[in-house]
C-alpha cells in the first residue's frame, strides 16, 4: 500500500527552537587578564548589536593565545556565539566545534554548547551528526522533553527509526496532549518500519482527536488493511459511515487500488469482500469481476476459481468461462475443464473457439494418458 502518510511522515518536521544561550566567561578559571578583558569587551559588543566590532575584538586576541589553551577554547567559543547572533549558522558551528576539540571547558560550559551545537547542526540539516552529538550529551545525563524532542527529529529526519520510535514514545507519554504531529510521527516512523499494528494504534489517539475527520478514518482503515486485518478495516468504515463521515465509494475503491499498487493483490481482495460483504459497497458485476481479478493476481488459485466460476455464471460471457478454464488448465483439472470450455462455446469468438479446441485437445490427451 502506498498510502499518502507515507511520504507525509516521512517528511515531517517538529519545528526546532533555538535556545542558545551565550556561552558566559567564568570569571574563577585561571585566564590571563588581557584575554579576559578582550571576551569581556566582546561579550557587551555583542549584547550592544556591534557583531563586527566583537568580532574584531576577538580575532585580535586569538593572534595571541596559546594552542590548545583554555584561553583559545573561550575565544572560539564566543566567536561561535557572534557568528549565531549573525545568523551564520556554519560559521558558529565551525567554532563551537573547535571551542569543545580542546575538552577545556568545564563541564556545564561544555554541556550548553554541545546542545547548542546540535540544534545549529538539526538546522542546517546534519541530523546525523545532531543525534550522534545529543547521544553524547545524554550519556553525561538526562536529557530534558524538549532536547528529546530534538533528538527524535534528528532520528526521524536521518531514518533511523529504530531509534526514533521509542525516545517519541516516551515524549507523549510523558506530555499526553503532545500537539497531532507527535502522534502523526508515530504513525508514519511505524509505518516506515512495517509495524503496521502499532501505527493503527496511534493512528487511532489522532481520531479519537478528530473523530470527523475522514482522512484519519481512512488512515486508520488502510493501516489495518496493510497489517491484514481485513475484518477491522472493514469494521472501521462501516463505523465511519454510521459515524456520518463515511467515505465515497470512490474512497473505498481508491483504498482498494493502494493496497494493490503496494504489491498486496491478497490484501486487496480481502478487503474488497469485506466491503462488499458488510455492503459498503455494492455487490455489482464490475466488482465482482475486479475480486476475480484480484485472486487472481494474488496467486490465490481456490478463491480466484470459485470467484471467476460465479462471474461467468452470472454473465455468461465466454471470456468469463475461458478465465476459468485457464486456472483449470493450469491445475490439470482436466474435467472441470471441458465442462467449462464447453459453457464457453456459447458466444464465442471465432478466435476463441479456435483456443477451446486447443485446450480440449490439451484435456482430453491428458484424460487418455491418465486412464
Amino acid at each position: 500500500m502506498t498510502m499518502g502518510v507515507a511520504n507525509l511522515y516521512r517528511s515531517t518536521a517538529l519545528g526546532l527552537m533555538l535556545l542558545l544561550l551565550p556561552g558566559l566567561v567564568n570569571a574563577q578559571q585561571a585566564i590571563k587578564p588581557a584575554v579576559f578583558m578582550a571576551l569581556s569587551s566582546a561579550q557587551k559588543e555583542q549584547q550592544s548589536g556591534k557583531l563586527d566590532k566583537a568580532r574584531a575584538t576577538l580575532n585580535k586576541a586569538i593572534n595571541d593565545a596559546e594552542a590548545g589553551s583554555l584561553e583559545l577554547a573561550l575565544i572560539q567559543q564566543r566567536l561561535g556565539y557572534v557568528a549565531i547572533a549573525a545568523q551564520q549558522n556554519r560559521q558558529a558551528i565551525d567554532w563551537l566545534r573547535k571551542a569543545l576539540a580542546h575538552s577545556k571547558l568545564d563541564a556545564t560550559a561544555t554541556r550548553q554548547d554541545q546542545l547548542n551545537l546540535a540544534q545549529l547542526l538539526a538546522v542546517e540539516g546534519q541530523y546525523r551528526d545532531a543525534a550522534r552529538l545529543l547521544e553524547s550529551v545524554q550519556a553525561g545525563g538526562a536529557l530534558t522533553l524538549e532536547q528529546k524532542q530534538l533528538l527524535v527529529q534528528c532520528y526521524s529526519q536521518a531514518r533511523e527509526y529504530t531509534k526514533a520510535i521509542p525516545l517519541a514514545e516516551q515524549v507523549v507519554r510523558a506530555d499526553p496532549s503532545a500537539a497531532d504531529v507527535w502522534y502523526q510521527l508515530l504513525v508514519g516512523m511505524n509505518y516506515q518500519q512495517q509495524r503496521y499494528d502499532s501505527a493503527a494504534q496511534w493512528q487511532k489517539v489522532l481520531l479519537k482527536r478528530a473523530p470527523q475527520s475522514r482522512e484519519h478514518w481512512r488512515q486508520l482503515a488502510g493501516l489495518q488493511s496493510q497489517a491484514g486485518n481485513q475484518s477491522a478495516a472493514a469494521g472501521t468504515l462501516r463505523l465511519a459511515h454510521e459515524a456520518g463521515v463515511g467515505l465515497t465509494q470512490t474512497d473505498l475503491d481508491n483504498l482498494i487500488a493502494m493496497q494493490v499498487n503496494a504489491g498486496a493483490p491478497w490484501q486487496a481482495a480481502r478487503l474488497l469482500e469485506e466491503l462488499m460483504a458488510q455492503k459498503l459497497l455494492p455487490v455489482d458485476a464490475a466488482r465482482q469481476e475486479r475480486l476475480a481479478q484480484l485472486w487472481t493476481l494474488a496467486r490465490d488459485r481456490t478463491r480466484a476459481r470459485e470467484a471467476w466460476a460465479a462471474v461467468a455464471s452470472g454473465s455468461g460471457r465466454a471470456d468469463h468461462w475461458l478465465r476459468l478454464a485457464g486456472l483449470q488448465l493450469e491445475d490439470g483439472s482436466w474435467t472441470d475443464l471441458l465442462t467449462t470450455l464447453k459453457r464457453a462455446q456459447s458466444g464465442a469468438s471465432s478466435q476463441q473457439r479456435q483456443l477451446i479446441r486447443q485446450w480440449e485437445g490439451y484435456a482430453r490427451s491428458a484424460i487418455e494418458n491418465n486412464s
